[in-house]
């Protein structure tokens, strides 16, 4: 199947929570995952929830598997949606810059493994955040940074 262009759109909630968490762990990295559903060739993010890293530093962040799929249960758990579901990740750049190469690099091999488009989302220190949508491993594409407190599409 060809991948296909999709588009992602950031519920006002999920953006806000990032950009809470991203304030609360600076100078650090911080991150996690997105929850969400795909419907219509779009990726809809309702929620953000955090994967602490103990060993964040200013540059870098990492994802526990185990540590991600224990807060991956427990949000679906809670949240209880029939169509809710891990659709990608996000994490926060203090450092000012926006999505890496290794970002795009991460997100694009992810990817491969789902039928489904998956989402990056880089939260940058001047509160915008810059959304990256990958299918089947094509080439992700990379939206304008928007503003982290308010839904956005991309």
């Amino acid at each position: 199947m060809k991948p296909r262009k999709a588009q992602a759109e950031v519920h006002a909630d999920a953006a806000t929570t990032i950009s809470e968490l991203a304030s609360a762990a600076h100078p650090r990295e911080t991150g996690g995952l997105l929850l969400g559903w795909w419907v219509s060739g779009r990726v809809v993010i309702r929620y953000a929830i955090e994967v602490p890293d103990p060993n964040a530093t200013t540059n870098s962040w990492s994802r526990d598997e185990s540590s991600a799929q224990a807060a991956l249960d427990m949000a679906l758990a809670e949240h209880e949606h029939p169509w809710l579901g891990y659709v990608g990740d996000w994490h926060s750049h203090p450092a000012g810059h926006g999505t890496s190469g290794q970002d795009l690099t991460s997100i694009r091999r992810a990817s491969i493994a789902y039928e489904q488009p998956l989402v990056l989302v880089v939260h940058r220190t001047d509160g915008l955040i810059e959304i990256t949508v990958a299918h089947r491993g094509a080439h992700p594409t990379t939206r304008a940074p928007t503003a982290a407190r308010q839904g956005q599409e991309a």
